[in-house]
This record gives structure tokens, C-alpha cells and sequence, in this order.
């Protein structure tokens, strides 16, 4: 008996034992969690229950130069699911599928990803679509608004105006460029989430607000860019060109009123992104490099009577051919005139009168022109890629009087187009340089900031742009430019013809065919260069200047240039 109680005295004491220590180890446990480890519980339960995301801001539309909307940004409900969260995910793909249209067994398969985390169904839903999806209430489906970029124009100016990828940043054009501007600052939300992972609405805390991007307000003309990409398109086709540009000038501002490429990309296009396509998305006339050819005329002579080397009037005796060092200068039709003036150099375009002024002026005074006309270095225009052209002088040890010789007539000289438009420009700007521009303004909700003309230095007098303004209708009023010649206006232009140059030598057969020109002469209103790319028929005088004239045309009407000249009623208005 008294064995017995000793026994059961035993297991109480033990039973009293394990629970003390029990209840010890509950206790030191609880205050380890609650007091010790409070922190990093509270911290782990926060980011389960609660969560911080970025506001993203309203990305900024780019508008032409009257306010017309070129790229805005549309808001639309993306569908999302979360498949952990989907009982039964055949009978959701099932009603869905009957809701968006996708087939069924594409939305299983989403359904049916092995992630814990939300998975995209459907972007850019109709809004009666994402209305009747809402009102079902599926669990473990939910709709999110999500910007998408938008052309209200359709797709006009797609390489100035670039695109955004899937980050809605920018990746080509003014998106890229531009990009700091229209995106603007993300903001900062703090929200609470249900055991799904799903946000609770009301729990949202704004810890910083976004900040939209600002609005681009271009130099562009969407008329303009418009009517010279559908002249362009039906020039290329005419000419049986591989492609070609178009630029359209203030000269008074250097604001860009047309930029157009052929070929070119769709901007609506739904994947408009396809790295294969990359040559597409570039803005030629900005980033790639060519030989002027006979254009770069413009830039010797304005050098020659700036120096007071020449005058309009200087003449010398042209044999056709010339040897510099050894090598054989020539004509671009092998014929010498003889006597010729400076102003017929330019009707006749004769290599061998450029050289003869390049020759003249010396290394030091012709590429001190070269130079500050804008040659080879960028012209800081807002798009990216900019190339800066490339030319030998006497610093370089390859450089040879051969050199001096064909850059006079725009050869072994790599430039871009929008260099040579803004050279030229200069010339119809009294000789005055401006820094070429696409955007003329930001808009940041009503505060408009203003991006002001810059110019660049001052090139040539006056007087010389006047006498070089001067040659150059001479060379538009020339029997064998008649193409050109819109009756009633006095234009100042430059055809020039450029073989492709390639690492064995010239290309036989394929040319850069362009003109270059501005109007009215005495006053201009616009500077345009076109650019043709191996067309058929090699010459810019044959290719280039019936576009050039039937671009202008267009562009007195619109711009309501009056008139200048008397109309020769012999001579026929272009088609």
C-alpha cells in the first residue's frame, strides 16, 4: 500500500515537472516572439499583409506644332488571374474564352501556370468586355488599368517619333530621346493584400504621389509630314528607288516641319518591336552617312566669295578634266565648256570649277568652311543617334590634295542629311547657322515652357549668302533644271548626284540622287532636301527635282506663300 502512493507521488511530481516545463518553455517561447523577436514578426507579417508598389505616372503625348496629337497615352483594364487561387480553372477558361475571344485552351494553359504570382490573360479590353467580366465576380481574376500608347493619326513620323516597349519607356525616335520629359516620376502606394494575394482597396495609404511627364510640343506640321510621306512613297515607287528621305526646314528657326523615311515601320502595329527590323526604327536622315555629292558645291562657292577668292561672275577655262597629283579630276558628264563663270559651274555642275575654287581657297580657309557650315560633329538635334560626319583635312597623314579636290564637289566626304539641310538653311538664312529642332515646347499641365531658337554662330555675310542665294536660282531658271521650276516662284536649289561608295570603290550604277533648295529665294519659307537611293534613273536632276517641285507646290498652297514672280504662261505647272 504504502508502495503504491509512493508511486503515484512519483508520477504527480513528474507529471508537475513536465508540465512546469512545458509552461516554461510556452513562456520563454512567447516572450521570444512578442518581446525579443517583435521586430522581425511585425516586419515578416507586414510583407505578408501589406505591400508597397509605384504609381505610375500619366507618360506625356507628343502634339505637332498646332497642338494636333501625334502619341498619347490611353488607359485600358488588362485581365489578370492568379492560378493558385482557381478551383477550377477548365470551367473559367471556358467563360472567359466565351467573354475575350481567345480560345479556351490557350487561356488553360495560362490558367495552369505553376506560380504563385498573377499571370496576363488579356491586355487592351474593350470596355464592355471589362465591364461584363467585372460584374461576374470570378475568384482569382481581377482587372488592372494599364496605359498603352495610342496615334490618333495613325502611323505618320514613326522614326521621329519612336516607340515604347512593354516598360513604357522609350526605345527608339522621341520616346528614347526625350524619355526623362514624358515619363515623369512614379509616385508610391502602400495597400494592404487578403490571403489570395489580392489587393484591399481600402487599405491604400499614397505615401508620394506621381508626377505625369510632360507634354512634347513638336516643330512638326502633321499636314506637312503627312503629304511629304505619301510624295515620298509614290516617289520611291516611281523612280524605282531602294528608298530615300525628305526634309523640310524653317530656315529662320531651324524647327524640322516634315521628316520622312522610305522604307518605313507601321507605328499601330500591335508587336510594333522586332529587333530584326532595327534598320527601320532610325531616323536616317539623323544617324546615317552618306557623299553629298554636287550639293557640297553650295558650301565651296559661299567659301570661295566669302575669302573674296571668287565672284559669281570669276571665270576660267574648263577643259572637262584636271590631274592633281597624278589623278584625273573629271566632269560628271566628261565635257569642258571652256570659258566658264562661277555661276555656270553650278548650272553645269562641274567638278572640275569646284576644285579649281576649292584649289583657291587652300586646306586651311576651305575646311575652316567645312567646318562652320557644321560638318563633322553633330548638330545636337533632339533624336538619337546622331552620326557626326566624317572628312580628312591636313592633320590627318592620309589626308592628300585629292582630298581638297573631291570634298569641294561632295566626295570622300561622309555627312548627314540633316547636316546638309542645316548648311543650306544657313544660306537661305542670311548666312547665319541654326541648331536644328524638333521640339519647340513642354507642356506640364497648364505651365508652357518654351524651347527657343538657338543660333549657332554666323557663317557668311550677308552679302554672300545673297550672291550664293542668286547662283542658285540661276541653276533652278536653267533650261536644263526645268523640272524644277514651279511657275511664279523664284527657287534657289541644288541637284546633286553621289556614286555609292563601298570598300572595293564606287558603286557603278547607283547613285544618291538628290536636291537641295529653299523658297521663295528672296524670303524664305522653307528649306527641303530630297534624297533619292539608287533610283533608276541615276541623276538627281531626272529623280529628285519632280519630287522636290511637287512637294513645293503643295507646300505654297499650304503655307499660303504667295506668288513672287510674274507666271510664264509658256511654262507648265507640274502634276
Amino acid at each position: 500500500m504504502v508502495g503504491e502512493v509512493r508511486d503515484q507521488r512519483w508520477r504527480l511530481i513528474t507529471l508537475c515537472v513536465l508540465f512546469g516545463g512545458f509552461a516554461a518553455l510556452l513562456l520563454y517561447r512567447t516572450y521570444s516572439y512578442q518581446v525579443v523577436q517583435y521586430q522581425r514578426f511585425h516586419d515578416l507579417a507586414n510583407q505578408e499583409h501589406q505591400f508597397k508598389k509605384e504609381i505610375m505616372p500619366r507618360r506625356g503625348d507628343i502634339l505637332d506644332c498646332n497642338g494636333n496629337p501625334l502619341a498619347v497615352t490611353v488607359m485600358y483594364q488588362s485581365l489578370y488571374a492568379y492560378p493558385s487561387s482557381i478551383k477550377d480553372p477548365s470551367a473559367l477558361a471556358s467563360t472567359l474564352s466565351r467573354l475575350i475571344g481567345d480560345p479556351s485552351q490557350d487561356i488553360l494553359a495560362k490558367l495552369q501556370t505553376n506560380t504563385k504570382g498573377a499571370v496576363l490573360i488579356k491586355s487592351k479590353l474593350p470596355a464592355d468586355v471589362s465591364t461584363k467580366i467585372a460584374n461576374l465576380s470570378l475568384p482569382g481574376v481581377f482587372l488592372q488599368r494599364q496605359p498603352f500608347r495610342a496615334y490618333p493619326e495613325g502611323s505618320i513620323a514613326a522614326q521621329l517619333l519612336g516607340f515604347v516597349g512593354e516598360d513604357f519607356k522609350g526605345l527608339a525616335g522621341l520616346e528614347l530621346s526625350l524619355n526623362k520629359e514624358l515619363a515623369g516620376q512614379p509616385g508610391l502606394l502602400a495597400a494592404e493584400r487578403d490571403t489570395s494575394g489580392e489587393e484591399i482597396a481600402i487599405g491604400r495609404t499614397e505615401l508620394i504621389p506621381a508626377h505625369n511627364g510632360s507634354d512634347a510640343i513638336l516643330t512638326i506640321d502633321r499636314y506637312i509630314q503627312r503629304m511629304v510621306e505619301q510624295e515620298l512613297a509614290k516617289g520611291v515607287k516611281e523612280y524605282k528607288a531602294r528608298g530615300g528621305f525628305v526634309i523640310v526646314m524653317d530656315p529662320k528657326t531651324g524647327g524640322i516641319l516634315a521628316m520622312a523615311n522610305q522604307p518605313t515601320y507601321d507605328l499601330t502595329s500591335e508587336n510594333v518591336y522586332n529587333p530584326s527590323h532595327a534598320q527601320l526604327y532610325k531616323p536616317t536622315a539623323v544617324t546615317d552617312v552618306y557623299e553629298p555629292g554636287s550639293v557640297m558645291k553650295l558650301v565651296t562657292m559661299s567659301a570661295g566669295i566669302e575669302e573674296k577668292v571668287i565672284t559669281p561672275d570669276t571665270a576660267f577655262i574648263d577643259h572637262g578634266t584636271v590631274m592633281i597629283d597624278g589623278v584625273m579630276i573629271h566632269n560628271w558628264n566628261f565635257q569642258g565648256p571652256g570659258r566658264e563663270t562661277m555661276t555656270q559651274v553650278l548650272i553645269n555642275s562641274a567638278n572640275v570649277g569646284a576644285a579649281y575654287v576649292s584649289g583657291l581657297l587652300g586646306p586651311d580657309r576651305f575646311y575652316k568652311y567645312v567646318e562652320a557650315f557644321g560638318f563633322g560633329k553633330p548638330t545636337g538635334i533632339d533624336l538619337p543617334g546622331e552620326a557626326s560626319g566624317y572628312f580628312r583635312t591636313p592633320k590627318d597623314p592620309a589626308w592628300t590634295r585629292i582630298d581638297l579636290a573631291t570634298n569641294a564637289f561632295g566626295q570622300g566626304i561622309a555627312v548627314t542629311a540633316i547636316q546638309m539641310i542645316t548648311a543650306v538653311a544657313a544660306i537661305a538664312n542670311g548666312g547665319v547657322l541654326m541648331k536644328p529642332m524638333v521640339v519647340k515646347a513642354f507642356r506640364d499641365g497648364s505651365s508652357v515652357q518654351d524651347v527657343p531658337p538657338v543660333q549657332v554662330r554666323r557663317v557668311i555675310s550677308p552679302e554672300t549668302a545673297k550672291a550664293v542665294t542668286g547662283m542658285m536660282v540661276h541653276v533652278t531658271d536653267d533650261n536644263s533644271l526645268r523640272l524644277g521650276v514651279v511657275p511664279g516662284y523664284k527657287i534657289a536649289s541644288k541637284t546633286g548626284t553621289a556614286d555609292l561608295p563601298t570598300p572595293e570603290g564606287y558603286t557603278s550604277g547607283l547613285t544618291y540622287a538628290s536636291q537641295v533648295g529653299f523658297a521663295p529665294a528672296d524670303d524664305p519659307k522653307f528649306v527641303m532636301l530630297v534624297r533619292l537611293d539608287s533610283p533608276k534613273a541615276i541623276y538627281g536632276g531626272t529623280t529628285a527635282t519632280p519630287l522636290w517641285k511637287h512637294i513645293a507646290e503643295k507646300l505654297f498652297n499650304y503655307m499660303q506663300i504667295p506668288p513672287t514672280e510674274p507666271i510664264d504662261k509658256k511654262t507648265p505647272a507640274a502634276h
